[in-house]
């Protein structure tokens, strides 16, 4: 198998430390929560990264009038968290600005411009408008002065019909006087089935009464298309202080690509396009999703130096600053660093699957999880029947943050960037102390094992786990993975689970098999070497037909959470998994013939919190003996639902047990 496993130094704002202090339970500090709620930090002076849930595109300007520059952020790419998000600055015009939590401020379906993904800022005579191409009306709609009228006020702007490319998708709009006459004229970055293209439409009337030019194709000096291979938007600036607009774009593995403008505002001569770099670095995004990078040009500290944010795939916002140093004609920007707001809920990263275990061994059950960067993070437990939490960190092996990155790319893309990491905790060798089990993005499950205490973590580097498989190897018919011998490939984004299912005293792997049916992989001994066995489709219905969780093909086979726990207080580990529209049970009845019989009940939840799969898993945070649930998703955040007895195993019904289910259990 191609080694896939890439440790990388987190952003410097990723290191900020917290002071903390434990907080002891205490007899008041029990309330029964009402439903599903979302789990907040319960720590008011904690800072963590900004973030925004899923898709950020951000949009600086001085929403509250105070004269520093604050966020709206567009949550384009969730089903829960979507519409525009308010991030006040609380510090002012520093080098790096803190904000308060963000509030969303638009309505749930705020989604205008293909979801919310194409919003861009546009300074008019000092009036602050935001644009963005409305697919419904297939026009392009501006928002005036959008700290005054927060979005109430809107206009269709006159562009020539089909103003762009036929075949369009993404575009992106802003008005700019780009050839220097005064006039406010249209810039759009776009996709079109030819190619990317920026184009550039004359304004021919008056900043008052506008009349645009059919558009110009933005051409380099050698005559060449600027970007057609690049993901093109608007950020148009004078980045290197010599008074005419230079340009940036975003490159597949979300690096940045910078285009000198050699000429003057009146007459552009792009140079070639150049990598920008850092200290003989190139400046490369965290999240490596090129195509979910959203670049903005402005100058965020007020030293008088056009900066650079952008917001990701994770839902962050990075801040790019430029130094002000220009060599060989490129302007100078450091490493992005991720903007910092006061915790409010957790969010742990897009696409996040948490796991809870006492990882310090303090007393406290923690949450271990992966999210779709690739990290494996730590999230430490203060104590408190709340809980208290501290900031998020990442795992380390050999004093390098854990983070696990494929490097094969999906079929038909350019650029291998997702993470998403599932994990599981437990003692998978046997020596009493926790290691980690990962499925990475593209099924591989890998081993990382754990050479420290149960206090003190000593991680070493992930590797692959195999299988004594009974002929040739299982592997799904659709998987952007590779494998080799007996490495095991499994469905992507699926959970591994650890469990002693046989009770032997060795961990045996529960998970779906290469055709979506929950199975056990069972552990067993040989000359004094663990093994894993060929897997056992031991799970099966009342009927005695074994579980099938995803029928599905291609790319939406797997996919599946899954955990145990004794849900309902009756002795026996039930079978609790991620579904739609969010998370269902099975009831643990009994064994036959060696085999657990699962027997479904219905929702645990049935609030959508999901565009892709949950990622619930159960605790007992105010140790009162009655399981709890916690829930990841694909925003990241992570929902908690604090029960009041074990008999209330559904948020569904209200008086009495719940009954199982009269319709077949959902298969994906």
């Amino acid at each position: 198998m191609r080694l896939f496993y890439l440790f990388t130094l987190v952003m410097s704002t990723t290191l900020f430390t917290q002071c903390s202090q434990t907080v002891e339970q205490g007899p008041g500090d029990h309330r029964y929560r009402e439903g599903v709620e979302k789990m907040r930090y319960n720590n008011p002076d904690l800072l963590v990264d900004l973030d925004v849930g899923f898709k950020s595109v951000p949009m600086p300007m001085d929403f509250d009038g105070d004269g520093d520059l604050d966020l709206l952020v567009s949550a384009s790419g969730s089903y829960v968290e979507s519409g525009v998000h308010y991030f006040e600055n609380i510090s002012g015009n520093v080098d790096m600005p803190v904000y308060r939590q963000g509030d969303r401020m638009s309505s749930d379906r705020f989604r205008l411009g293909h979801d919310g993904k194409y919003f861009a800022v546009s300074e008019v005579e000092g009036k602050i408008h935001v644009l963005t191409p409305d697919r419904v009306n297939e026009s392009l709609k501006m928002y005036e002065s959008v700290p005054e009228n927060v979005f109430w006020k809107n206009t269709t702007l006159s562009i020539p019909p089909r103003g762009y490319v036929e075949g369009t998708g993404n575009n992106t709009w802003k008005m700019i006087d780009f050839d220097g006459d005064d006039l406010y004229d249209l810039v759009c970055g776009l996709s079109a089935n030819t190619g990317n293209y920026l184009l550039f439409f004359k304004n021919v009337g008056s900043n008052e009464d506008p009349k645009y030019n059919d558009p110009e194709t933005i051409l380099m000096e050698n005559g060449e298309i600027l970007g057609k291979e690049l993901y093109l938007e608007v950020p148009l600036a004078d980045y290197d202080n010599d008074g005419d607009l230079d340009y940036v774009a975003i490159m597949p593995f979300a690096q940045i690509m910078y285009f000198q403008n050699k000429g003057n505002r009146q007459q552009h001569r792009f140079t070639t396009g150049r990598k920008l770099t850092y200290e003989g670095e190139d400046i490369q995004m965290y999240t490596r999703y090129g195509n979910a990078t959203k670049l903005r040009a402005v100058d965020l500290d007020g030293d008088g130096y056009i900066d650079i944010i952008a917001g990701d795939e994770e839902g962050k916002v990075s801040f790019i600053k430029n130094t002000g140093k220009v060599i060989d004609g490129m302007p100078q920007f450091m490493q992005p660093r991720f903007l910092q707001q006061k915790a409010k809920y957790l969010d742990l990263g897009a696409l996040v699957a948490p796991r809870v275990f006492d990882w310090d061994n303090d007393g406290y059950d923690d949450i271990v999880t992966g999210n779709g960067a690739g990290d494996i993070l730590f999230v430490k437990n203060l104590g408190g029947a709340i809980p208290r939490w501290d900031r998020p960190q990442m795992l380390e092996v050999d004093g390098q943050p854990l983070r696990i990155i494929p490097t094969e790319a999906l079929p038909n893309t350019e650029d291998p960037h997702w993470g998403y990491t599932t994990l599981d905790v437990g003692d998978w060798d046997g020596d009493d102390v926790p290691d980690l089990l990962v499925n990475e993005h593209n099924g591989n499950i890998v081993f990382v094992k754990n050479n420290g205490s149960r206090s003190q973590a000593d991680l070493v580097a992930p590797v692959p786990i195999e299988v004594e498989w009974e002929g040739q190897p299982q592997k799904p018919a659709w998987t952007p993975g590779v494998s080799q011998g007996n490495e095991l490939l499994a469905p992507w984004r699926t959970s591994p689970y650890m469990m002693d299912f046989n009770g032997d005293d060795l961990m045996d792997l529960v998970m779906l098999d290469y055709q979506g049916y929950l199975v056990v992989y069972p552990r067993f001994k040989e000359d004094g070497m663990l093994k894993l066995g060929h897997p056992q489709r031991d799970f099966v219905d009342p009927s005695g037909q074994p579980i099938l969780l995803n029928q599905r093909i291609n790319s939406s086979h797997g996919r599946l959470k899954i955990t145990f726990a004794d849900w309902d207080g009756d002795g026996l580990e039930d079978l609790v998994f991620s579904s739609k529209p969010a998370v269902d049970w099975m009831k643990n009845v009994g064994r036959k013939d060696g085999k657990i019989v699962l027997q479904y009940m219905g929702r645990v939840v049935s609030r959508t919190m999901m565009g892709h799969t949950d990622g619930p898993v159960v605790s007992d945070f105010n140790r009162d003996g009655i399981l709890d649930l916690l829930v990841g998703t694909e925003t990241g955040v992570v929902y908690y639902w604090e029960r009041s007895s074990e008999a209330q195993t559904t948020t569904m019904t209200t008086v009495g047990k719940q009954e199982a289910a009269k319709y077949p259990y959902f298969k994906r």
